[in-house]
């Protein structure tokens, strides 16, 4: 069956590896529950997709309030059914900066969005599919910068690496009920985010030689999300040409 008729949450929506997959698992037959901060990104994913027939809701939601999440899941259910994935691209990725020289209040922000987000969405979708007891499936996104020092972007890295913990440990508690949560961790891909580009001698230690795309990596969370993947939870996989397998730190100017 894999998502065809299912309901997919996809967090981070409106722009990037979120778009993607939302794009990706609606042409799969998904039924897409798009959330994100951005109303403009929103109204244009969901513009594409009624024009190809599928179907897709918007919510507005600020991951980081718990409440938002919760009353945003309830309208999904309400508006589509109970939740079978969750895909949680949405994160954030301020300009690099020491984290002494940080504001304190940015720096809470960065765990607020990219890990208690995490948090609050997987809770309220892992109630709704332990409810409707057919399993279900749950991809979260780290990074490199997990493993691999960003300097400028503490918080993100140990935000990120929180996300690879939590992945496994949730993994652990859900697999009784059917749901598998696998974490990816997405090097530079060629998103928004991504800002300005990396300094050319980045692409030259980094095997695949260029940056990845969107649309690979909402390949890799269908395939996640897809039956063939039932065996597989709790694990972190690299998307990330290569990078993981090069020594070094990632020193970009900050």
């Amino acid at each position: 069956m894999g998502v065809s008729g299912r309901v997919a949450v996809v967090t981070g929506a409106a722009s990037g590896q979120g778009r993607a997959t939302s794009l990706q698992l609606a042409g799969e037959g998904a039924l897409v529950a798009a959330l994100d901060v951005d109303t403009v990104g929103l109204a244009g994913l969901v513009d594409e997709l009624s024009d190809t027939g599928a179907r897709c809701r918007a919510y507005q939601v600020d991951v980081s309030d718990s409440e938002a999440v919760l009353r945003a899941f309830a309208e999904i259910e309400a508006d589509l059914g109970r939740a079978y994935v969750l895909a949680a691209a949405a994160a954030i990725y301020p300009p690099g900066t020491l984290s002494h020289l940080r504001d304190p209040e940015q720096t809470a922000r960065i765990f607020d969005v990219n890990l208690m987000g995490v948090v609050h969405c997987a809770s309220a979708a892992t109630s709704q599919m332990i409810e409707e007891g057919h399993g279900g499936r749950i991809v979260l996104w780290s990074s490199i910068g997990a493993g691999a020092a960003i300097a400028g972007h503490a918080a993100y890295c140990a935000g990120k690496a929180a996300i690879e913990g939590l992945g496994r440990a949730l993994a652990a508690e859900l697999g009784p009920y059917g749901i598998t949560v696998n974490t990816i961790a997405p090097g530079a891909i060629d998103t928004p985010m991504l800002g300005t580009p990396p300094d050319p001698a980045y692409f030259e230690v980094l095997p695949a030689g260029r940056a990845g795309t969107p649309e690979e990596v909402a390949h890799l969370v269908s395939y996640l999300c897809s039956d063939s993947s039932g065996f597989m939870t709790g694990a972190v996989l690299a998307l990330d040409g290569g990078l993981s397998g090069v020594n070094g730190a990632v020193r970009p100017e900050v």
